[in-house]
């Protein structure tokens, strides 16, 4: 099971998408997920490669980085207490409001791939990411979710 509870945050505060993606990412570090490096690898990605893409229910973003700063795989999602200003995969003058981050910690290259293939899937389920939205409860957001992603 890639998807891992422990890295699963509700609600999380954030002023900027650099400070919500340090929180998240520090969940990684301090899960044994990720080197110390992990939450300056993926702000300093983030820059370069931006992750938010508009869905049918609400924008989401799909953070990553280089499997170098990864010490085992895992999937985190992350819900915003209030969406913040993301960059558009694909067309940084465009701005995004993510609710949700589905943030990885991948080690294998191809995983890359098939992952955001999945979320792919999930991102174009307006019904399903509502239920995401919703959740109150990190055991109810991963018995949704673990069947989806794995």
């Amino acid at each position: 099971m890639i998807l891992k509870k422990e890295l699963i945050k509700l609600a999380v505060e954030a002023t900027d998408s650099e400070e919500a993606l340090r929180t998240v990412a520090q969940g990684f570090v301090d899960n044994g997920y990720a080197k110390d490096t992990y939450p300056q690898a993926i702000v300093e990605r983030e820059r370069v490669f931006a992750t938010g893409l508009p869905a049918p229910a609400f924008d989401i973003a799909i953070p990553h980085c280089d499997s170098e700063h990864v010490i085992k795989p895992g999937i985190g999602i992350a819900t915003l207490k209030d969406s913040v200003a993301f960059q558009m995969m694909g067309d940084p003058e465009t701005i995004l409001h993510p609710k949700v981050l589905f943030m990885l910690a991948l080690t294998e290259p191809h995983g890359q791939l098939e992952m955001l293939q999945k979320l792919i899937g999930v991102i174009q389920d307006a019904e399903l990411l509502e239920k995401i939205g919703a959740c109150k409860d990190v055991d109810a957001l991963y018995e949704l979710m673990a069947p989806v992603l794995g």
